[in-house]
C-alpha cells in the first residue's frame, strides 16, 4: 500500500484498488435478470465517494503469499481537497497528509512537508509500501456481477474486476446494497494474496480543520508564500537562489522553524522543471540508486524519482536539486544551465 495526496479518489487508492476511481473504459459483463450490471454497482460506489463532502473509513490489509503474512491497518479522513491518512504497521506508524497549503509525510525515520502545489516533493525512505497494484489499463479490465452476499451481516453486491496484463490481477469487492460503500476487497496475482476490511466507514461528518495539519510535535510548517516572479521570491527569502535560463511560471517558499525551502516552477523547451534550494538538514535522496556527475563544479547526484529525473548537491548548508519530467541527460544538462 502507498498512502497517496490528492483529495477523495485517495480513500481507494490507499488500499490497492486505485482505479475504482479512474475505470470509465471497462468491459461489463452483465448480471441476472433484476441484478445490477458489475458496471453499475461500481459507478454507484464511484460516484458515492466522489459526490460525500466528506469521509472517514478505516481498513485492515492483510497480504500474504503462502509463506508469510503482513497485516497493515489504514485510518483515513477526507473533506473538500484535503485528506488524511495514517498506516499502522507491526513496527511502524507512518502519516501523510494534505491540507490548503502544504503536503506532508511522517514517517518514524522522516518527516517531509512541501507545497502542494509543487511538482517537487522529497524522496521517502522507509515508507509503508506494500504493493500497490492498480488496474489502471482500462482496456484490459473487465467488470462482471457475481452474485449477491453479505459481510458482517451486511447485505452487499459481489462484482469482480479481473485485469489481464503480464499477470493477470483479480478483484472481488463488496460493496453494501444500503449506500454503496465498501465493504471488503479480495484481490489476487497469482502470486500474493490481499484482504481489505472496510470498517466504520462514515460520510458527510463534520471533521475539523486541523486533522489535516501535520503532527506539529515532528513537523511544523509555520507558512507557505507563493510568488509571480523571480524578483519576488528572491527579495523575500534569504537563500541566494539560482535561476533558471527558462519561462518562470511561479515560486513557493515554505518556512519551517527549522528550514527553509524554495521551489521555482519553470518551461523549458516543453519540460516542466522545478529548482529546488532548501536548507532542510535531511538528505535529499536516499535510495541509494544515485549516479555521481560534476554540476558546475560541484559534485552532485543523478537519479530517477517517482518517473522525474532529479539532479542534486549541497552546498554552504543548502540543498540545490533540478528536477524535470525528462531523462537524468536532461536533467544534467539543465542543472547545468543553472545561473547562480
Amino acid at each position: 500500500m502507498r498512502p497517496t495526496l490528492g483529495g477523495r479518489r485517495i480513500v481507494l487508492s490507499v488500499v490497492v484498488l486505485a482505479t475504482l476511481a479512474a475505470l470509465t473504459g471497462a468491459a461489463i459483463t452483465g448480471g441476472q435478470s433484476g441484478q445490477p450490471s458489475g458496471e453499475a454497482v461500481l459507478n454507484d460506489t464511484r460516484d458515492r465517494y466522489a459526490t460525500a463532502e466528506s469521509v472517514v473509513t478505516s481498513a485492515e490489509v492483510t497480504v500474504s503469499n503462502g509463506t508469510a503474512n503482513e497485516t497493515t491497518t489504514v485510518e483515513f479522513a477526507t473533506a473538500g481537497n484535503q485528506s488524511r491518512t495514517v498506516v499502522t504497521t507491526e513496527n511502524a506508524t507512518y502519516r501523510t497528509g494534505v491540507n490548503e497549503t502544504v503536503a506532508w509525510y511522517v514517517g518514524p525515520n522522516r518527516t517531509a512537508a512541501w507545497d502542494r502545489e509543487s511538482a517537487a516533493r522529497p524522496g521517502r525512505n522507509g515508507s509503508a509500501t506494500l504493493d500497490d497494484r492498480s488496474l489502471d489499463d482500462h482496456e484490459n479490465v473487465s467488470v462482471a456481477y457475481l452474485r449477491e452476499g453479505s459481510d458482517d451481516g451486511t447485505d452487499a453486491h459481489v462484482i469482480e474486476m479481473t485485469h489481464e496484463g503480464d499477470r493477470t490481477t483479480t478483484a472481488t469487492l463488496w460493496v453494501a446494497q444500503s449506500d454503496s460503500r465498501l465493504l471488503r476487497a479480495e484481490t489476487t496475482d497469482g502470486t500474493n494474496r490481499t484482504v481489505i476490511d472496510y470498517r466504520d466507514t462514515q460520510f458527510n461528518v463534520s471533521i475539523h480543520e486541523s486533522t489535516f495539519d501535520p503532527p506539529a510535535d515532528r513537523l511544523a510548517v509555520t507558512s507557505v508564500e507563493r510568488y509571480d516572479t523571480f524578483g519576488a521570491v528572491q527579495a523575500n527569502t534569504s537563500l541566494d537562489l539560482p535561476s533558471l535560463d527558462a519561462t518562470f511560471r511561479e515560486a513557493s517558499v515554505i518556512r519551517r522553524s527549522s528550514s527553509t525551502t524554495v521551489g521555482q516552477e519553470y518551461r523549458a523547451g516543453g519540460d516542466n522543471v522545478t529548482v529546488v534550494s532548501s536548507t532542510s538538514d535531511r538528505e535529499f535522496d536516499s535510495s541509494g540508486n544515485a549516479t555521481t556527475v560534476t554540476v558546475n563544479g560541484h559534485d552532485a547526484n543523478v537519479t530517477t524519482m517517482r518517473d522525474r529525473a532529479v539532479v542534486y548537491w549541497r552546498t554552504d548548508g543548502v540543498w540545490t536539486a533540478v528536477v524535470v519530467d525528462g531523462s537524468e541527460d536532461r536533467a544534467v544538462e539543465l542543472a547545468r544551465r543553472l545561473d547562480g
